[in-house]
C-alpha cells in the first residue's frame, strides 16, 4: 500500500547538545546520495520536504540546511521556500557572477538565510570572501581540516557571524572549538545521520507542466482552480505544502478552489516550478500508485454519493473534496487529522463533518468510509438517513477498488 522514500538528516547541536537545527541530505530514488544535476536534487529534495512529509515532521520546528549549488540561484525555487525555516548552503568555491551576487543580496534582504560551506580555513583568513560576507549567516568550518592554531583568528575574521563546527568526531574536539568561541556543532559526536521515510504521491508530470503553463499565458485563477479538480495527487501536495508555511492566507476555507485563488497565480507558479525542477532529468512515470488510487475512490465514492442523493449544490461537491483530501492526509502523507485541521482551518461545517461526522457531509463522509470498510449494518443505517434508495448501493460498491 505504501510507496516509500527516503533523504537523510543530521544534527546540528548547540554547545549543550541541544538540537538547532538539522542539515538534510538528498537521496535518489534507489537511496543513493549521488546526482548529476544540482538544481534538480536541490528541488527534489525540497518537494520531500514541502509537499510530501511537511516541515513540522521533518524539521521539528527547528532550522532546516539544505545545500545548493550557485546555478539555484537563477531560478526561482527559493521563491516558494519559506525564508524564515531554511538556511541554504552555498559551497565556499562557487564562482558568482554579477547575477547571481545580484539574487543573493536580493534574496538576503527579504529574510532568506545563508551559510558558507567548507570555507578554506588558509584563504579564509585573507579578503577572498568579502564579497559574499554582507550576506551569509553562518561559516561552516571543517574541524577535520582545520588547524587549532588559526581558530583564533578564525572567529576574529568572521566575527559577527554564527560559527559551526563540522565533522565533530569527539567531544575533545567540540570542547577545543567551543571554548574559541564557535556556537554550533555538526559531526558524529553531535548525531549521526539518519535516513528518514516518507510517503510519496508523485502528480502526472503533464499535468503539472499544462497549469504551469496556463498560468503563464495568464489563464483566469477560476479556470485554474477547475483544472486543478482533475488533478488528485497534486492538490494532495498542496495541502501539505501550505500546511508546511501555516497558511498565512485569509481563513476559514470553504474548497479547494477557494484555497488555490486565495494563493494566487504568482505563488501558485514558484510552486508548481519546484516540481517541474524535481522531475528534470528523471524518467517520467505516469503510472498510478495505491496511494494514488485510494484518493481517487475517496472522492469519486463521495461525489457518486452527492450524484445519488440528487443534488446539483456544486458546493456540496467542492466541499466533498475538500474533505476527501484533508481526511487522507494521515494515511498518505502520515499527518494526524487534528494537525492536519489545525494547520488547514476550514469552516466549522467542515470540520464537525470530519471529526463528528454530524450533518448532512458527515453523513456522506461516513457512508464513504463504511464502504471502504464493508460495514454492512452502518451502510444501512447511514443511506436511510441520508434517504437512499437501496437500489443505489451496488453502484458504490462497484466503486470499492482496493
Amino acid at each position: 500500500m505504501k510507496t516509500t522514500h527516503t533523504f537523510a538528516r543530521q544534527p546540528i547541536v548547540d554547545a549543550e547538545k541541544n538540537t538547532f537545527g538539522y542539515e538534510f541530505f538528498y537521496r535518489n530514488s534507489i537511496g543513493e546520495s549521488g546526482f548529476e544535476n544540482a538544481r534538480a536534487a536541490t528541488a527534489a529534495l525540497l518537494v520531500a520536504l514541502l509537499n510530501q512529509i511537511g516541515l513540522q515532521k521533518a524539521a521539528e520546528n527547528r532550522y532546516l540546511f539544505i545545500n545548493i549549488d550557485s546555478s539555484v540561484l537563477l531560478t526561482d525555487l527559493l521563491l516558494a521556500v519559506p525564508p524564515r525555516s531554511f538556511v541554504f548552503s552555498l559551497p565556499a568555491d562557487a564562482q558568482l557572477g554579477t547575477r547571481e551576487g545580484e539574487v543573493l543580496k536580493k534574496l538576503h534582504e527579504s529574510g532568506y538565510r545563508f551559510a558558507l560551506e567548507n570555507v578554506d580555513t588558509q584563504k579564509g583568513l585573507t579578503g577572498v570572501y568579502d564579497a559574499l560576507l554582507p550576506y551569509i549567516d553562518y561559516i561552516k568550518i571543517d574541524a577535520s581540516a582545520t588547524d587549532n592554531d588559526l581558530l583564533p583568528a578564525i572567529v576574529e575574521r568572521f566575527k559577527g557571524k554564527q560559527l559551526i563546527a563540522e565533522r565533530i568526531e569527539i567531544d575533545e574536539v567540540l570542547e577545543a572549538y567551543k571554548e574559541k568561541g564557535f556556537r554550533y556543532f555538526q559531526g558524529f559526536a553531535c548525531g549521526a545521520p539518519v535516513l528518514m521515510e516518507y510517503n510519496r504521491v508523485d502528480p502526472k508530470h503533464m499535468g503539472v507542466v499544462k497549469i504551469y503553463n496556463m498560468l503563464l499565458d495568464g489563464t483566469p485563477m477560476e479556470q485554474i482552480a477547475r483544472e486543478m479538480r482533475h488533478h488528485n495527487e497534486l492538490s494532495m501536495q498542496l495541502l501539505q505544502y501550505l500546511h508546511s508555511f501555516s497558511l498565512d492566507n485569509p481563513f476559514p476555507n470553504r474548497s479547494m478552489e477557494e484555497i488555490i485563488i486565495k494563493m494566487g497565480a504568482e505563488r501558485l507558479k514558484h510552486w508548481l516550478s519546484l516540481i517541474i525542477f524535481a522531475k528534470s532529468g528523471q524518467a517520467i512515470r505516469e503510472d498510478k500508485s495505491p496511494l494514488s488510487s485510494l484518493m481517487e475512490q475517496r472522492i469519486d465514492l463521495m461525489h457518486c454519493t452527492i450524484t445519488c442523493l440528487q443534488s446539483e449544490d456544486e458546493q456540496l461537491f467542492e466541499r466533498a473534496r475538500l474533505m476527501a483530501l484533508i481526511s487522507l492526509m494521515e494515511p498518505v502523507l502520515g499527518l494526524p487529522l487534528k494537525a492536519a485541521l489545525n494547520g488547514l482551518p476550514v469552516e466549522d461545517s467542515i470540520e464537525d463533518a470530519l471529526v463528528l461526522h454530524s450533518g448532512r457531509l458527515g453523513k456522506i463522509f461516513g457512508l464513504t468510509q463504511a464502504l471502504e470498510k464493508e460495514d454492512n449494518d452502518l451502510i444501512r443505517l447511514l443511506m436511510d438517513e441520508l434517504g437512499l434508495e437501496p437500489e443505489v448501493l451496488p453502484t458504490l460498491k462497484n466503486m470499492i477498488k482496493m
